[in-house]
């Protein structure tokens, strides 16, 4: 039988009817979602209704349409909406204060989680983007983008799905409202690099609370280059 599609809870009801569908079939980002006919035969809903969603979830970038070979959906972490959200939910400076300290919770606790369950190829992996950040300070490049890989390796190794899902729009909103970085001041940079290398030290160690304790420490520096 065909749902109702009448009323503002239309749009709703599609959307959560697509995120359900998504969930059951086990999609993951860079999968092929279903046809416009096929979601609207698996929802019961008009071909026009859907288009509407996925058009807007298409604008919001959530998914992404490839001419000849279907909709696909987008990574969590490169949606164009957290740049809108951030210039309206963060415009006092208390607001990105807290911004800063919940990152530093989550990091901190995750980098406790990642030391106990990290193997030897993912420490040797995060060696390999610390000596891709010293290169680049050492050729007076801005290492900004190794040095969000680096903490994202940290919260990939912690392994658990929702923190990862928390920490990649805060790190966005972050970028999205210009927060100066540490890489641009040399006195910063050369101070958090020391910490960094402690860090891959205590992984390889397997020292929970020194990690914390650096991590800490880096967030304080970071506070400071602000």
């Amino acid at each position: 039988m065909r749902k109702q599609e009448t009323g503002s809870n239309k749009f709703k009801e599609i959307f959560k009817g697509i995120q359900q569908l998504i969930e059951e079939d086990g999609l993951q980002p860079g999968d092929r979602l279903l046809s416009e006919r096929e979601l609207s035969e698996r929802l019961g809903a008009g071909r026009s209704t859907v288009r509407e969603v996925l058009r807007s979830l298409e604008l919001l970038g959530l998914i992404s349409t490839k001419r000849g070979e279907g909709t696909f959906l987008e990574p969590y972490h490169a949606h164009h909406f957290v740049d809108l959200l951030a210039g309206f939910i963060l415009r006092d400076q208390r607001s990105k204060g807290d911004l800063t300290e919940t990152r530093m919770l989550i990091e901190t606790g995750a980098v406790r989680m990642a030391v106990r369950k990290a193997t030897k190829e993912q420490i040797d992996k995060l060696e390999k983007i610390l000596a891709r950040i010293e290169h680049l300070l050492e050729k007076q490049n801005n290492p900004k983008k190794e040095v969000r890989d680096f903490h994202a390796q940290i919260i990939r190794m912690a392994n658990n799905y929702l923190l990862t899902r928390i920490w990649y729009p805060i790190v966005h909103f972050e970028e999205a409202i210009g927060q100066k970085g540490w890489m641009e001041q040399e006195y910063f940079a050369h101070k958090m690099l020391r910490y960094y290398h402690e860090i891959v030290l205590a992984f390889k160690k397997r020292q929970e609370l020194e990690a914390m304790m650096l991590f800490e420490r880096i967030f304080s520096l970071m506070e400071c280059a602000h």
